[in-house]
């Protein structure tokens, strides 16, 4: 979702009245207009409490046990299943430390020795990402790692997914993908996803798992992270067998 101008307008009020006041007639709102060099207005404070949310639900494994950035596409590496995930807001690395991790640990093992990673790149995950729906060069990026995997390993089955603001890039991706490599992708996971309930573009709506826990009210279009957000681990097992099942 893009934040209409009214739910922008309310969420960075502070901002808004101690500046110029931006053009609202437009739905679509230019978030540039909003940005202020204070670090205490209202975006920083929602991207802090992404960081606290995150920071809170920390495993007991240490993050240096996490491997948080995975490139194995780009280092020219082919298997029979390539996941391509973006992280969420304000996660590490370009895979991310929680939810990604997790989902590709249970992944690998149902399907030992199959599976390769790719993370999303030039993707910044920041708050202005997501408020503006998801991170436009993030999405480009997702949709050119698609069509890298589809030449340089033809016969492997793709699995796209994305957590938070990942699962925005994920639908923005969907749509610069060509039509002729709909076939190419087994299955599209989402975890927390800002855009619950919008359809994916023709084929690729057909192999949609979707994960939204009760009082996540990010999945609601909210930008209001509750702890029911930072509980996606939880749901890697279910996620991989849903991806096992297709590939």
């Amino acid at each position: 979702m893009i934040f209409s101008a009214a739910v922008l307008s309310v969420l960075l009020l502070p901002v808004a009245l101690a500046r110029p006041r931006p053009d609202v007639s437009n739905p679509t709102v230019d978030l540039e207009s909003f940005k202020t060099t204070s670090n205490s207005g209202p975006a920083q404070a929602l991207e802090a409490a992404f960081r606290n949310l995150r920071s809170s639900n920390s495993s007991e494994v240490s993050a240096a046990a996490v491997v948080a950035t995975r490139n194995e596409l780009i280092e020219s590496r082919c298997d029979d299943v390539i996941v391509i995930f973006a992280r969420g807001t304000t996660e590490l690395g370009n895979v991310g430390d929680g939810v990604g991790p997790a989902f590709f640990d249970a992944l690998v093992a149902l399907e030992p020795g199959r599976v390769i990673i790719q993370g999303v790149n030039d993707y910044p995950a920041d708050i202005w990402g997501y408020l503006g729906g998801g991170s436009d060069s993030g999405a480009k990026d997702m949709a050119n790692s698609v069509q890298r995997a589809a030449t340089q390993c033809p016969t492997s089955k793709i699995v796209l997914s994305g957590f938070s603001q990942g699962a925005q890039v994920t639908h923005k991706a969907a749509k610069l993908i060509s039509t002729a490599l709909y076939p190419k992708v087994a299955a599209i996971v989402l975890f927390g996803d800002p855009k619950n309930g919008d359809a994916f573009p023709g084929s690729l709506n057909a192999n949609v798992k979707t994960f939204c826990r009760h009082g996540d009210l990010i999945c609601d279009g909210l930008p209001i992270p509750t702890d029911a957000h930072s509980h996606y681990e939880d749901d890697g097992p279910e996620a991989a067998a849903y991806v096992a099942a297709r590939v």
